[in-house]
């Protein structure tokens, strides 16, 4: 199985700093699954389609895509539950590491690329969680200035099509100086307190610290 990184050090974030209970990475939809709200998915899959083809000319969909073809291609690279008081809190994290800055292709391309990733989760907690409350994430080290300003209002738009929907999924971009200090420092605070070997992101900066302290 291939290991990333990126998802492992999310993998710890969602564990030890959000406190979920339950965490899996590389979640994908499986067919064998209950489909529920098919007609609340497939508003919603219209109205970002339309918004964001008028308003920046952006197809977020592949042209003629069905709902279904949208959701079977439907992963997530963390998800985590927390548990408290028997209330869930939901969390879903896409990540990506990309040296040289987030880079998708073009400026266009890596911004509609992100709104899509971030509209097809919460299409996929929707319509096989049953789930109408999430923190929908898309984690970046480095995202340059051009792709951040043209992604900001794009993420103001979604969160503004799911409060339509009757949503309360909220997306989000932690990239740069607040992947740091959201995601990377916290775990870094906590890596002498972690001894779990299965999570390769700690034992890695733990080997580091060996020799570097």
């Amino acid at each position: 199985m291939k290991i990333e990184m990126g998802e492992s050090l999310v993998y710890s974030w969602l564990r030890h700093v959000k406190c979920c209970q339950v965490v899996q990475t590389n979640w994908k939809v499986s067919s064998q699954w209950k489909l529920y709200h098919e007609d609340m998915l497939r508003t919603l899959m219209e109205t970002a389609d339309t918004r964001f083809s008028e308003k920046y000319g952006y197809k977020i969909f592949k042209k003629n895509a069905s709902l279904a073809q949208i959701l079977s291609q439907g992963e997530c690279d963390a998800i985590g539950i927390s548990l408290h008081d028997g209330i869930p809190t939901i969390y879903a994290t896409e990540v990506a590491f990309h040296e040289a800055g987030l880079n998708y292709g073009s400026k266009d391309t890596t911004t509609m690329k992100v709104v899509e990733k971030i509209i097809r989760t919460a299409m996929c907690l929707l319509g096989y969680m049953d789930c109408t409350d999430a923190e929908i994430a898309f984690a970046s080290p480095k995202i340059n200035p051009s792709v951040m300003n043209a992604l900001t209002p794009c993420i103001e738009d979604v969160n503004h099509i799911f409060q339509a929907q009757g949503l309360n999924f909220q997306g989000a971009v932690i990239a740069n100086s607040d992947f740091n200090r959201l995601i990377l420092s916290p775990i870094i605070g906590l890596s002498n307190d972690v001894a779990d070997t299965s999570e390769l992101f700690l034992r890695s900066y733990q080997m580091y610290k060996m020799f570097n302290v």
